[in-house]
C-alpha cells in the first residue's frame, strides 16, 4: 500500500521532490567516484576474469543508483581494444563503429550526444563538433575501470538524460604494495594492403606502475601507452537508384534528356543503379598517452588527488576511389540488361554499359588530436563528522585535420562489358579500359576545379571548480548530507575551411608528371580491377598548382563557437529506514543554471561576405531524483529510480550563423534565413526506472529492469518566428524598401515536447560451477535491451530517434583455470539511424544495418616458478569480419513502391589478430 501511494505521489518532479523529502527512504552513502570506486576495483588489479566480474557485481549491488560497472580486469588481463568495447557489452549500451573503430556509445537507445561521459566525476571535453566523448581516445590500459549510471545521482556534478559514464583512474594508496605492468601485443589486419606500401600491421605498447610511500602517506601511479594499429578498409557505396522513365516526374526539357528521361536500352518500368563509388582505404593510426597520479594522505583527516592525462592521436588514411555515373545524363545505355525483383520493384542487377561518366579520386587525410586534462581533489574531515571537498579541473581537446582529394580520368569515352549489381554486397563491374594505364588516364578538372581541400579547426576547453560539503546525521533514516556548488565553463571553437586547386597553366588537363604514378592500386572488392595510384601529397609538390578559398557561402554553417556557463547547486540526503523490509537510498536536488552564447556568421549574398553575428539565453532548471533499494530477502534486491532529466543541446546546432538572409519587398516586409539557434532549451525527460535483482553469489545474478522517459522538451528541426534585430539588411537600405520589421521566419532547430523512450533490459551472470563441478572454470554473462520510442528523428515519421535499436544484446562466455583463459562475445545491435559526418564535415543521417560483432580472447598465465607473472594473449577482433551496411530508400521522385530500401554503403573492415604478452611484477 505504501508503495502504490509513494508511486502515485511521484507522478510530476515537483511531487517527487517534496515527497522524497518526507518519505521514509535511505540510501547507502554514495562515495565520492573521484576517490572510493577505484578502491573496490584494487582487488581484481592482480586477478583474473571471475575476480573482475566479482568487483562489478559487487559495484552494482551495493550502489544506491542503478548502475552496471567494469573492471580493470575486462579491460586489461583480456583486454579489449578499447574501453568503448567493453562498455558496448553493458546491459542497454550499444556501440557504433567509425571506419571500422568502436568510438561511440548509445546507451538506452539514444544517441551519444544524450549521454555524458566524465573522467574521475569530472565531464570532458571532445575532438568532435558535438559533446560526445570519442572513447578510442583514451587508452584502455590507464584506466582501473567505469561505471554507467541509468538512474542520477545527485552528487555528480555533470548527468545525461539516457545516463552518464564515470571512467576511473586508479588510487596508488589503495594499493597495499608497488606493482608494475608491461604489455606488448603484435596486430595484423586479414585485409592485406589496400594501397600498396601502406602496411596492414602494427603494434601495441604500454607500461604502469604504482608504489607508496614507506609510511603509506604518499602513493604515485603513472602510465604510458603506444598504439600502432592499421586500418585497412573495402568501402563500396550506392549513391542513386531511380526509375529516371517516369516522364510524369523527370521534365525533359528541365532535365535536358529530350525526348525523355529514360535510359537507353532499358524497359520503361525498371529501376536502376545511377552512381556508385568503390574505394580502397589504408589508414595508419599512431596514439601515445599517458596518465599520471600523485596521491597524500598525511593524516585521517587530510586526502589529496592530483590527476594528469595527456594523450597525442595522429590518423593518416589514403583513400584511391572509382566514382562511377550511369544516368541518362551521362549519356549511358546498356546492353543486354539483367533484371531481378527487389521489394516489389523490377531492379537492374546486370549486363553492359556504354557512356559512363567515370573518375578515379585519390583521397588523403591527416588529423592530429591533443587532449589534456589535470583534476585536483582535496578533502579535509572538519569533527563533529562534517568535511569538505574542494575539486578543480581543466581539459582541452585540438583537433586540426585536412582531407585533400584530385581527380583522374580517361581522354575517351568508357563502359563497362559487364556488370553484377548486387543488393546485399560489394557490386563488380569490368571495365572496357584500363583505368591504371596512365596512356588513357591523366588528371583532370571537374567540378571547376582539379581538387580541393578541406581544413578543420576543433578547440574545446572546460574549466570547473566544485565545493562540497558532507556531514554524517544518524538521525533516524537520515544518514548523511550533501550539498554544494558545482561550477563548468566550456568554449568550443569549429572551422571548416574549403580550398580548390587548378593549374597554373590555365589547363583543365594534364598528364602525370614523372615518378607521380606508384603500383596500381586494387579495386577488385567492389569495382574496377585496378586503378591509377597516385598521391594528393606528391602532386602538391611539384608547384603546378594554385589554391583559392572556395565555398565561401557555407561559412555561416562551417565556422562557429558557442561558449557556456552552468553553475549547478546541489544537494543529496542518504537514507536508511526499515519499513517490513531494509531500504536504503538517496533523495537529491539539482538546481542548475545555465548561459550559452552562439557565435557565428551571416552570410551576404550580394557582396559574398559575412559578418559576424551572436545570441543566447539563459535559463534554469529544477533537477529531483530519488533512488531507492529495498532488500527484499534471499539475495534479492527491488530499486526504484524517479529523476527529472536534461540533455544540453549539440552546440554546432547553438550556433548562430545564418545564411539565405531575405526580406520581402511586398507586405509587412517579413524576413527569412536558414542556420543554427543559440536560443536552444536542453531535451527534458521525466525518467522512471524499476530493477529486480537476484544474487546467487559473488560471481551470479539476474536482473530485469524497465525504464520510461517521457520527454518534456525535444529538439528537431523546424521553422521558427524569429526577430532579426541586429542582422545585415540583404537590400542594403535601399529607400524603396525601408525597413518596416524586424519580424520573419528562421530554418533551424527548435525545441518540441512529448514523446517517449521505454525499454526492459534482462541480465543473466552465471558461474557455471554452480550448476555441477564439471563445469568448474566456465561461465556466462547474458543481457538483452529492447527499446521502443515515439519519438521520431527531427520530426519526420519516416525517421526512429537518432541511436534507437529496438534490441540490443550481449552474450560472453568465459573459461578460467590453472592458468587458462578464454573468452568469446558477441554483441548484437538492431537496425538504428546514426549521424555521421560527410567528407564536407557535415551532418547527415542514415539508417545502419542490423550487426554481430564477435572477438576472441585466449590467454596462459604463468602462476609459479620462473615465469610467475607473465601472460601469453591472443585476440580475433572482428571474428566473423561483419560488414557495415547502411540503406536508403529509392529517390522520392522515382515512383517507388512504399517500403522499398535500396542498399546504400557496404564496407568490410577484416579481422583483427593480435598476439601479445603481459608481465605484472
Amino acid at each position: 500500500m505504501t508503495s502504490r501511494k509513494t508511486l502515485r505521489r511521484f507522478a510530476t518532479p515537483v511531487a517527487l521532490a517534496c515527497a522524497t523529502l518526507a518519505a521514509q527512504a535511505q540510501t547507502q552513502p554514495q562515495p565520492q567516484p573521484q576517490s572510493t570506486e577505484p578502491a573496490k576495483l584494487e582487488q581484481v588489479q592482480v586477478s583474473g576474469i571471475r575476480s573482475a566480474i566479482e568487483s562489478a557485481i559487487g559495484l552494482k549491488r551495493n550502489a544506491d543508483s542503478i548502475i552496471e560497472a567494469i573492471s580493470a580486469e575486462d579491460l586489461g588481463k583480456l583486454p579489449d581494444t578499447s574501453i568503448a568495447e567493453s562498455l558496448a557489452r553493458l546491459p542497454g549500451l550499444a556501440a557504433q563503429r567509425v571506419n571500422g573503430t568502436t568510438s561511440a556509445i548509445s546507451i538506452r537507445g539514444m544517441a551519444p550526444g544524450f549521454g555524458v561521459t566524465l573522467l574521475n566525476g569530472r565531464e570532458m571535453v571532445s575532438g568532435g563538433s558535438d559533446r560526445s566523448v570519442e572513447f578510442d581516445q583514451f587508452p584502455a590500459e590507464l584506466l582501473s575501470g567505469a561505471t554507467v549510471y541509468k538512474t542520477p545521482d545527485a552528487a555528480l556534478g555533470t548527468q545525461g538524460l539516457s545516463g552518464t559514464v564515470n571512467m576511473l583512474t586508479v588510487r596508488p594508496l589503495d594499493f597495499k604494495h608497488s606493482q608494475g605492468n608491461v604489455n606488448a601485443r603484435l596486430e595484423a589486419s586479414s585485409n592485406s594492403e589496400q594501397i600498396p606500401g601502406l602496411s596492414n600491421k602494427g603494434k601495441r605498447l604500454s607500461a604502469s606502475y604504482i608504489d607508496q610511500s614507506a609510511d603509506r602517506k604518499f602513493g604515485y601511479a603513472i602510465g604510458v601507452a603506444h598504439l600502432d594499429s592499421p586500418e585497412q578498409q573495402q568501402h563500396y557505396s550506392n549513391w542513386w537508384f531511380a526509375n529516371t522513365a517516369r516522364t510524369d516526374i523527370y521534365d525533359p526539357a528541365a532535365n535536358g534528356c529530350d525526348p525523355d528521361c529514360g535510359i537507353p536500352g532499358l524497359d520503361r518500368d525498371a529501376v536502376s543503379l545511377q552512381a556508385f563509388e568503390a574505394t580502397a582505404f589504408a589508414t595508419s593510426q599512431v596514439r601515445n598517452g599517458v596518465m599520471g597520479v600523485l596521491e597524500y594522505r598525511p593524516s585521517d583527516s587530510a586526502h589529496t588527488v592530483l590527476d594528469l592525462y595527456y594523450s597525442t592521436y595522429r590518423k593518416k588514411f589514403e583513400g584511391r576511389e572509382f566514382q562511377g555515373g550511369m544516368s541518362v545524363w551521362a549519356g549511358s545505355s546498356y546492353r543486354n540488361p539483367v533484371y531481378a525483383e527487389h521489394g516489389g520493384d523490377k531492379v537492374v542487377v546486370g549486363g553492359a554499359i556504354d557512356n559512363i561518366d567515370g573518375k578515379v579520386v585519390s583521397r588523403a587525410n591527416m588529423r592530429r588530436d591533443k587532449i589534456a586534462a589535470i583534476g585536483l581533489n582535496h578533502e579535509q574531515k572538519l569533527g563533529d563528522g562534517w568535511s569538505a571537498v574542494g575539486d578543480f579541473s581543466w581539459s582541452r581537446a585540438n583537433r586540426d585535420e585536412s582531407t585533400a582529394e584530385m581527380y583522374a580520368g580517361p581522354g575517351r569515352p568508357s563502359g563497362f562489358t559487364s556488370t553484377d549489381i548486387s543488393m546485399t554486397g560489394f557490386s563488380h563491374f569490368v571495365p572496357s579500359v584500363d583505368w591504371a594505364d596512365p596512356s588513357l588516364v591523366s588528371l583532370q578538372g571537374y567540378w571547376g576545379q582539379m581538387g580541393e581541400s578541406r581544413i578543420f579547426r576543433v578547440r574545446d576547453e572546460l574549466k570547473s571548480a566544485r565545493m562540497t560539503a558532507r556531514k554524517s546525521l544518524d538521525w533516524g533514516a537520515l544518514q548523511q548530507l550533501e550539498f554544494g556548488l558545482n561550477y563548468v565553463q566550456r568554449s568550443k571553437d569549429y572551422s571548416a575551411i574549403k580550398y580548390a586547386y587548378d593549374l597554373k597553366s590555365g589547363e583543365n588537363s594534364l598528364a602525370f608528371p614523372a615518378g607521380i604514378l606508384k603500383a596500381p592500386a586494387t579495386l577488385g572488392f567492389g569495382s574496377l580491377p585496378s586503378v591509377a595510384n597516385f598521391f594528393v601529397g606528391d602532386l602538391l609538390a611539384t608547384g603546378l598548382f594554385n589554391s583559392r578559398l572556395d565555398d565561401l557561402s557555407s561559412a555561416p554553417d562551417r565556422q562557429w563557437a558557442v561558449r557556456e556557463k552552468v553553475a549547478t547547486a546541489f544537494g543529496k540526503l542518504d537514507l536508511d529506514f526499515d519499513i517490513g523490509v531494509p531500504v536504503h537510498g538517496n533523495v537529491g536536488l539539482q538546481v542548475v543554471r545555465s548561459r550559452q552564447e552562439g557565435r557565428g556568421l551571416a552570410w551576404i549574398e550580394e557582396d559574398e561576405t559575412t559578418v559576424p553575428v551572436n545570441g543566447g539565453k539563459s535559463r534554469t532548471d529544477v533537477l529531483p531524483s530519488l533512488n531507492l533499494a529495498a532488500d527484499l530477502g534471499a539475495s534479492t534486491t527491488l530499486r526504484l529510480g524517479l529523476a527529472r532529466v536534461l540533455a544540453r543541446p549539440n552546440m554546432e546546432d547553438m550556433r548562430a550563423g545564418v545564411s539565405g538572409i531575405a526580406r520581402s519587398t511586398t507586405g509587412q516586409g517579413l524576413w527569412s534565413a536558414s542556420g543554427g539557434n543559440p536560443r536552444l532549451d536542453p531535451w527534458r525527460a521525466d525518467a522512471f526506472d524499476l530493477s529486480l535483482e537476484k544474487y546467487f553469489d559473488k560471481h551470479s545474478y539476474v536482473s530485469l529492469a524497465a525504464f520510461r522517459k517521457n520527454l518534456k522538451s525535444t529538439i528537431y528541426a523546424q521553422r521558427i518566428a524569429w526577430d532579426f534585430t541586429g542582422y545585415p539588411d540583404p537590400l542594403k537600405g535601399d529607400p524603396r524598401y525601408p525597413v518596416r520589421t524586424y519580424a520573419g521566419q528562421l530554418d533551424t532547430v527548435a525545441n518540441g515536447n512529448g514523446g517517449h523512450v521505454q525499454g526492459t533490459e534482462l541480465t543473466v551472470s552465471m558461474d557455471a560451477g554452480r550448476l555441477t563441478p564439471l563445469l568448474d572454470g566456465f561461465g556466462a554473462t547474458l543481457s538483452q535491451s529492447n527499446t521502443r520510442s515515439n519519438i521520431h528523428q527531427n520530426n519526420d515519421l519516416n525517421n526512429p530517434l537518432e541511436g534507437l535499436s529496438g534490441t540490443v544484446r550481449s552474450l560472453v562466455f568465459y573459461y578460467e583455470k590453472n592458468g587458462f583463459e578464454a573468452r568469446i562475445a558477441q554483441r548484437y545491435r538492431s537496425r538504428y539511424m546514426a549521424s555521421v559526418r560527410n567528407i564536407w564535415g557535415d551532418i547527415g543521417y542514415t539508417t545502419i544495418e542490423p550487426e554481430r560483432i564477435a572477438d576472441l580472447q585466449l590467454g596462459y598465465n604463468f602462476e609459479a616458478g620462473p615465469l610467475k607473472g607473465l601472460s601469453i594473449n591472443f585476440e580475433v577482433n572482428n571474428l566473423t569480419d561483419e560488414p557495415y551496411q547502411n540503406r536508403m530508400t529509392v529517390d522520392s521522385n522515382s515512383g517507388k513502391v512504399p517500403g522499398v530500401f535500396y542498399p546504400g554503403v557496404y564496407e568490410k573492415y577484416g579481422r583483427q589478430y593480435l598476439l601479445g604478452v603481459n608481465y605484472k611484477f
